[in-house]
């Protein structure tokens, strides 16, 4: 499955250096939920995003670089996180996956952006909390591709963990299929709860592609 660090969501909108820290807790907290659905597809983000704002005075860059230094070992995994993905991409606008497409967002065009990256490749935002125009779990967009005509779209949006969570099931033995019963419409799960879990997250990935 497909997920994108939406670059437009960071405006600047912490206050201080504790709101800074909050923030990118919160974009790990995502990615840690949704790390086992991905199926092996690296998070992608706009090959702007380093130079992104995340208070007046601090962009994303250097947050990385004074984090990375950091006690702090929540704080040091999304920082390092962040720095392989600044420094091997994949970047949305950089694979010439967008060329032929058009996009707008609240009548902008935001065609190079991660957002049409997400309907193009059929993903999920993660984005910054405290942005105005990316509080809702599904954000509508323009899209066109090619000669096609233009269209509405619509895109999840990860603020939350609990936006993260529903795209992320559990697996539930249903007592029909307990390998202690008895069965007489029903067979036994052959499964552990773990290979189980590892099926269900696999098919929810590979439920994107298809």
């Amino acid at each position: 499955m497909q997920f994108l660090i939406n670059e437009l969501s960071f405006i600047g909108q912490a206050a201080n250096d504790y709101e800074t820290d909050e923030l990118m807790k919160n974009i790990f907290e995502i990615i840690k939920q949704i790390s086992v659905i991905q199926n092996g597809d690296p998070i992608q983000t706009h090959s702007s995003f380093a130079c992104k704002k995340l208070s007046a005075n601090l962009t994303v860059h250097e947050w990385i670089l004074t984090t990375i230094k950091s006690k702090k070992s929540e704080q040091q995994k999304i920082a390092m996180i962040l720095m392989i993905l600044l420094s091997k991409g994949p970047f949305i606008d950089l694979q010439d996956l967008l060329n032929d497409c058009k996009c707008n967002y609240q009548k902008q065009d935001v065609s190079s952006s991660s957002l049409a990256g997400a309907v193009k490749l059929q993903g999920i935002l993660i984005s910054l909390q405290n942005n105005p125009d990316f509080i809702q779990e599904n954000i509508e967009i323009e899209f066109q591709e090619g000669t096609s005509s233009l269209e509405n779209r619509s895109i999840k949006n990860l603020t939350e963990i609990k936006h993260a969570k529903k795209i992320c099931p559990r697996y539930q033995l249903h007592s029909k299929h307990d390998p202690s019963g008895y069965w007489k419409n029903a067979t036994p799960m052959n499964l552990t709860n773990e290979e189980a879990q590892k099926v269900l997250n696999c098919s929810v990935g590979n439920s994107n592609k298809n």
